[in-house]
């Protein structure tokens, strides 16, 4: 079980690694490599905003370049590899634009239950810790993310005052729903 786990890490490594280093054979390479996290990062967004009401319009994991103006005035070419397009509101721009998020609970599921799935062999481990590193990575909001949460602030409120008010009344909820309330 001990060298299981470990070739689990290992598996991390080599994948951290060749995502480091994939970058500097080639635009190819480094689109090919991110293709797998762009279509769950992206899956996620879409999926978030169909069920918030963004209807979303666009989905894309096609990659395409543009060119970013430094404050300074340069310019540099930069890769965006996916998109989804939706209509943002009061009720979708939070949990949409957080939505990859999700993956760390996710990926926290698979790997507390994974044992329970499977055997522990070394390919299952390394499967294991090699789709846990697919959701982590898939996980990381983007820039375009983070500007979304920041051009709708009264979404991230309004969340965020949901997650409060369900953290004040969490006994009587529990209560409500049958758990026992210590």
């Amino acid at each position: 079980m001990i060298l299981a786990e470990f070739t689990g890490l290992v598996t991390v490594v080599v994948l951290a690694t060749i995502q480091g280093r994939v970058g500097r054979a080639g635009s190819f390479w480094m689109i090919l490599f991110a293709l797998p996290s762009t279509l769950l990062h992206e899956l996620a967004h879409y999926l978030v905003a169909l069920v918030t009401g963004g209807r979303p319009s666009r989905f894309s994991v096609f990659p395409r370049s543009t060119i970013y103006q430094h404050p300074d005035g340069r310019t540099q070419k930069l890769w965006v590899l996916g998109s989804v397009q939706s209509q943002m509101g009061l009720f979708s721009a939070f949990p949409t634009a957080v939505a990859p998020l999700l993956y760390i609970p996710a990926a926290f599921f698979l790997f507390q239950n994974w044992y329970a799935w499977y055997p522990s062999t070394l390919g299952s481990v390394m499967s294991l810790y090699g789709i846990s590193y697919l959701f982590l990575t898939s996980s990381i909001p983007s820039s375009a993310d983070w500007r979304i949460v920041t051009t709708y602030p009264g979404s991230a409120l309004l969340y965020g005052g949901l997650v409060c008010v369900g953290y004040i009344a969490r006994p009587a909820i529990l209560s409500f729903l049958g758990f026992a309330v210590g």
